[in-house]
């Protein structure tokens, strides 16, 4: 790794994960700008043998391409298999991640994103095909990017959540490369130059993975000497600490001397434990229903804006570009979700230092709030996708990319908190790939909104709005946890103190 003083490099680290996740997080998100440009070259075109042609002010060719519902559909299913991969991934390198460490996740990663970057540099209206893989590639690159970069947080002490939330927000941020490749698209750009240059600056960032990352993971928490240079066979090198094999509980408690150890090492000694808990299933639940609520917004923005604007395909450019505009406010949004988490660590500090110990069980109770903020902040945005108002639609723009950055900040800021740090990588996996294969639901309702609704999906929103209301039962069962928790821990202190005084008396007597 790069030898720089800890504190420079703190902030080197940062600043190129953050810019990484901003650029390759998630473009995936941006699939409203980019169908733009797929029709535009005439993708899945021929499903449109019958239509008439409607043309775009941006095209690049003499020839224009129909549109229909027919090539609607199968550019959905594009985005729904490419976004099942933001998920999938998670589940088989979320191990890998936790074995191996981050160098080799991140490599994997890197390769990803190239090779779909090369996919869509070299697809055209023949091979538009290759538009399932690409996708699945880039979001699965992407996602394992994130996975990687979440470890920064534990540079920051105090501040962990809210770097791990922002990671998440420049994730949902990266939308806006779509929207950059549609406007340099539109000013005679190809769009294998896109993607080239795209490739180019996978591979810039690649350097990130040897220069500033440990070949593991950065430890949690922090050992006050790591990231100070230390002599090592004449080289100096970055002191590393992996922690990837389990604790033995057994072995702890038969131990005469006094060593710490966690509730979630008790709770869930072992990582079935964790999917057998109704914590996680619970949480499952939750994450995969909002999950839901806004990819299927983001998977039909095109077909909900044709009925809205009457298919006038000047103002649909014009909302496409809005929205994919303010989705790059996800970065901004996503800190203030772990500022909620976080609110009250420095408080805790100052008032409490010297006395009482703060536990991470404080750290859960403190992401009840965040998660029924997020709760409420998608009904809201559902709520807006209700209203046949186009004024109304740029509010809930704003509150989908609210929602969705504190969605996605939360799962990595929960996850860390709840479950011991050593099977992060596979329960974040598991959680991901079950969201995943929930979010396929994504076809079915769109198909059910197209054949039966006559394009209208009002009842669709209205059902996934209702689904939102009923997971507010997860933050009321953290509440209940944290506080049975609680007092278990109050109990077993006073009777130990208890016995402590008994054992006093004793001796006294003697």
């Amino acid at each position: 790794m790069l030898n720089l003083s800890a504190r420079v490099r703190k902030k080197v680290t940062l600043f190129c994960s953050l810019s990484e996740c901003l650029i390759f997080g998630g473009p995936t998100f941006g699939w409203a700008s980019l169908v733009y440009v797929l029709r535009d070259r005439g993708y899945f075109s021929e499903l449109c043998a019958n239509e008439t042609v409607n043309l775009t002010d941006f095209n690049q060719d003499d020839e224009y391409y129909p549109t229909c519902a027919e090539q609607d559909a199968l550019l959905q299913l594009v985005f729904i298999i490419g976004a099942f991969g933001v998920n999938s991934s998670s589940l088989f390198f979320g191990p890998v991640y936790d074995k191996y460490g981050s160098r080799l996740t991140r490599l994997i990663g890197s390769l990803f994103i190239l090779s779909a970057c090369l996919l869509f540099a070299f697809s055209s209206q023949s091979t538009a095909y290759l538009m399932f893989p690409a996708l699945h590639l880039l979001a699965s690159g992407g996602i394992l990017i994130l996975i990687t970069s979440f470890q920064v947080g534990n540079l920051f002490g105090n501040y962990r959540s809210t770097v791990v939330t922002l990671h998440s927000g420049a994730f949902g941020s990266s939308a806006i490369i779509m929207l950059f490749i549609k406007i340099v698209y539109s000013a005679g750009v190809s769009m294998m130059s896109c993607f080239l240059f795209l490739g180019g600056v996978a591979l810039l960032f690649s350097l990130n993975t040897f220069l500033l990352l440990p070949k593991y993971n950065i430890p949690w928490p922090l050992p006050d000497n790591w990231g100070t240079p230390v002599k090592a066979s004449g080289h100096i090198q970055m002191e590393e600490q992996q922690v990837l094999e389990p604790i033995n509980i057994d072995s702890i408690k038969s131990c005469n001397t006094v060593q710490t150890i966690s509730w979630q090492d008790v709770e869930y000694p072992t990582l079935i434990s964790c999917f057998k808990s109704v914590m996680f299933v619970l949480f499952l639940s939750w994450f995969a229903i909002l999950q839901l609520v806004h990819l299927f917004y983001i998977g039909t923005f095109n077909p909900r804006f044709q009925l809205l604007t009457g298919d006038d395909q000047d103002s649909i450019s014009m909302y496409t570009t809005s929205f994919t505009t303010i989705q790059a406010t996800g970065v901004l949004f996503a800190p203030l979700c772990g500022l909620v988490i976080d609110r009250n660590k420095k408080k805790f500090t100052k008032e409490r230092r010297g006395s009482e110990n703060r536990t991470s069980l404080d750290d859960l109770q403190d992401c009840i709030l965040a998660i029924v903020l997020t709760n409420l902040i998608t009904a809201a945005f559902s709520i807006g996708m209700l209203i046949p108002i186009l004024q109304v639609q740029f509010i809930t723009f704003f509150l989908q990319v609210m929602g969705r950055a504190f969605l996605y900040g939360i799962l990595a800021a929960f996850v860390a908190t709840t479950f011991p740090a050593r099977y992060f990588g596979s329960v974040y996996g598991v959680n991901s790939i079950v969201a995943a294969c929930v979010a396929l639901l994504q076809f079915p309702l769109f198909k059910l909104v197209q054949e039966y609704f006559n394009n209208n999906a009002l009842f669709v929103d209205l059902f996934l709005l209702i689904l939102n209301l009923c997971t507010l039962s997860q933050p009321l069962y953290v509440y209940y946890f944290v506080s049975k928790r609680k007092h278990a821990s109050m109990v077993t202190e006073d009777q130990a103190t208890f016995f402590e005084s008994e054992e006093d008396s004793r001796v006294k007597e003697i």
